[in-house]
């Protein structure tokens, strides 16, 4: 059965029965501000609800001025684990594998994406002069489709292994391109960025995988056996 990147979150019923709080301003923000709710000892449900929905997947956040995004200091990692604890102790349910790797993967490839950007600070640079342009605030189609992309346990275990050989690394390598072509890039610099970023994730997804806890960790080495 395959898995959506996002809606299990939003469709859940005990999860939509929360209250809804006031909404972010955009997408970056709204993944801002579950960094930083969900660093709380006891989040704020009704905010986490209002937070998640708003999103259709994490990297939507991307569709949001990036220079806004990147050049903040909260963990993006953290907001999947974050997340798989609020959906346990929310809905009494175990998280599956496509479900738990689907999060995890999203927060790591933005986190991979940050890192690589604080790494050559011309791109930095370059990304906050565009936040001001009309660009910055288009939707990339791309982006948006990752909300119905739909990931299978099979290859959601082939991305604990080798993201960036995962059907997950090939969607999100396209939205991500498709945004940086988007805002002025040659199709070969986002290619070469988009790269980068997918192999790095691999790092950043073994870090996610280390903190969700040794249920989950043992349900990964057992498919990995």
């Amino acid at each position: 059965m395959a898995t959506r990147l996002w809606n299990f979150l939003t469709t859940d019923p005990d999860l939509a029965a929360l209250e809804i709080a006031d909404r972010a301003a955009d997408a970056a923000d709204a993944v801002l501000g579950l960094a930083e709710v969900l660093k709380e000892e006891s989040p704020d449900l009704r905010r986490v609800a209002a937070l998640v929905s708003q999103l259709d997947s994490l990297l939507e956040a991307i569709n949001a001025p990036l220079g806004k995004l990147l050049g903040a200091t909260l963990p993006f990692v953290a907001i999947s684990t974050g997340l798989l604890k609020v959906y346990g102790e929310t809905t009494k349910k175990e998280p599956t594998l496509a479900q738990a790797v689907a999060l995890m993967s999203q927060a790591a490839y933005l986190e991979s994406l940050r890192e690589f950007v604080k790494q050559h600070p011309k791109i930095e640079q370059w990304l906050i002069a565009k936040d001001g342009t009309p660009q910055a605030r288009t939707i990339t189609l791309p982006v948006k489709a990752l909300g119905i992309f739909e990931l299978t346990e099979q290859d959601a275990r082939l991305a604990t292994l080798h993201f960036h050989q995962s059907a997950l690394a090939g969607a999100f390598n396209n939205a991500l391109r498709a945004r940086l072509v988007q805002l002025g890039t040659t199709p070969e610099q986002a290619d070469r960025i988009t790269k980068v970023v997918a192999k790095n994730t691999n790092r950043h997804m073994k870090t996610a995988i280390a903190n969700v806890g040794d249920l989950l960790k043992h349900q990964i080495e057992s498919d990995r056996l």
